[in-house]
């Protein structure tokens, strides 16, 4: 993630989405959180975000792109910020922007994306020498899924899933990228009703990572489709009745292997590269219902 001085006062980032390759659920904590393990990936699709410097210490917010996104306090954005502004008794305020691409309910994270970006911004135009770690535990007070955007390539979760360590990207940032289509239905799904449908579910095993991990690690996009997984797929399945329509419609376009991002309701279609990807994108954008949103996206590569 880049955060881009315009002037003296006006800095902007771009918030990429991410999607979950792995998702297996541990079990639920005392905490009322459940512990799982998750391989997310950033992708090539943005919000932005716009941070101009104010000399009071107000923090308005507005957003283009999405009437639905709120604009007060519950915003992971403005809440990012004023955790900052009070945690280091920072006199000044802000003026945010969000161009908002990333669709709500959808599992690839936007929200969280967001806040972290709002968290980087804040440090450098406030000039506030704040460690990258301790960047990322702020943001992990802000959800769970925020301290993965601090890393512009693959990462584990653990924890509740803000435990976060940067997977070896080697191939994908020296050769190609991933490339996926995405496909959004107009219907949401709320993360703690999935999570509260969640358990007990397991078949009798918890799914392991390892064998995925090495298929990133040498790029193989076939092994990374054989080895898709994602535990919240089945309490979706429960909520939502169109859940089945999906998967089949992608992987007849074409798609090497289909999976829904987190909690939903995106899914995503693995290709074999960007001509592949362009020729089910084109398929997509004809065959896909006129309320459903596509979306032709690649892997954001780690530096």
């Amino acid at each position: 993630m880049q955060c881009n001085q315009r002037s003296s006062t006006l800095w902007t980032a771009e918030a990429p989405a991410k999607i979950n390759l792995f998702f297996e659920v541990l079990g639920q904590r005392d905490d009322g959180f459940h512990n799982i393990v998750s391989i997310a990936l950033p992708i090539q699709l943005f919000d932005t975000l716009a941070f101009e410097l104010t000399d009071t210490p107000g923090i308005p917010f507005k957003c283009v792109g999405n009437k639905d996104i709120p604009l007060d306090e519950t915003n992971l954005a403005v809440r990012a910020v004023k955790l900052l502004q009070q945690r280091y008794h920072v006199p000044y305020g802000a003026s945010l922007t969000l161009t908002k691409r990333i669709p709500s309910q959808s599992g690839l994270g936007g929200g969280s994306s967001d806040a972290a970006a709002a968290l980087r911004l804040a440090c450098r135009a406030w000039n506030l020498d704040v460690p990258e770690p301790e960047l990322m535990t702020l943001a992990s007070e802000l959800g769970s899924d925020c301290p993965l955007f601090f890393f512009d390539g693959p990462t584990i979760g653990t924890g509740r899933g803000e435990q976060i360590q940067p997977l070896s990207d080697t191939v994908l940032s020296g050769r190609a990228a991933l490339w996926f289509v995405l496909l959004k239905p107009p219907e949401g799904l709320s993360t703690p009703a999935v999570y509260a449908e969640c358990m007990p579910i397991h078949d009798g095993q918890f799914r392991q990572s390892d064998d995925l991990i090495k298929a990133i690690e040498t790029g193989n996009v076939h092994a990374i489709g054989q080895h898709l997984f994602n535990r919240l797929e089945h309490p979706a399945q429960k909520l939502w009745t169109r859940f089945g329509e999906f998967k089949p419609f992608l992987l007849s376009l074409g798609c090497l292997a289909v999976q829904m991002s987190g909690s939903g309701t995106a899914f995503f279609g693995m290709c074999e590269n960007e001509e592949h990807a362009r020729e089910v994108f084109e398929s997509l954008c004809r065959k896909a219902a006129p309320e459903h949103k596509p979306f032709l996206v690649r892997s954001c590569c780690g530096h």
